[in-house]
């Protein structure tokens, strides 16, 4: 399961109000998301390996609420080529595929919910197909960018993990825990590879 890069537009200038208003509203969202995920977690009663998906459900949802506004507020030729609905889509289904394992079990069987993100993950895997036929080239560099960084990233951090546990220097972790951590890589990966091309 992966999740387009968190880029909506092309870099364009703006005015400093414009940059700062920006800002204010960007760390309204992540103190509002901190504080949904600190009380999700709290009524939750888990450890950490929850708490890491939870940021990792929430993170994508932000980001499609952010690129949703920018797709409503800009016009449309501001708008990066195959960053409109379907990146939208595919941040809301990677968002809610890392959260309905913690929730769904609630309000319904787990094997109902275990059905609905095998059906979540196809249609995810089909938008992210159609979103990389779409997007132009800067888009694709970007998100083989984000591919390349991330398998790199984790293919190192599992080795040493691999070893250290091989070792009896540490204990295992759960296939959830390396999921959380994963999705965590992925995003950071994703912001690195926009950021070297000027895109936020």
């Amino acid at each position: 399961m992966n999740s387009s890069p968190p880029t909506s537009r092309w870099p364009t200038q703006r005015s400093p109000a414009v940059r700062i208003a920006g800002f204010l509203v960007l760390g309204l969202i992540g103190g509002a998301a901190g504080l949904g995920i600190a009380t999700l977690s709290k009524q939750l009663n888990t450890g950490w390996e929850d708490t890491l998906a939870l940021g990792a459900g929430a993170a994508p949802l932000v980001m499609a609420a952010i690129i949703a506004l920018g797709l409503i507020t800009k016009r449309g030729a501001e708008v990066m080529k195959g960053c409109g609905g379907l990146q939208v889509l595919v941040m809301l289904l990677a968002g809610a595929m890392m959260l309905l394992p913690m929730v769904g079990a609630r309000i319904a069987a787990p094997e109902l919910v275990m059905a609905a993100l095998a059906v979540m993950l196809v249609v995810q895997a089909g938008a992210n197909l159609l979103l990389w036929r779409r997007a132009d080239e800067m888009l694709r560099r970007i998100m083989a960018e984000t591919a390349t960084l991330a398998f790199w990233t984790l293919q190192s951090a599992l080795f040493l993990y691999a070893a250290a546990e091989r070792l009896g220097l540490i204990q295992g972790l759960t296939a959830w825990g390396m999921m959380g951590i994963l999705m965590g890589v992925y995003f950071v990966a994703s912001a690195i590879a926009a950021a070297r091309r000027g895109i936020h």
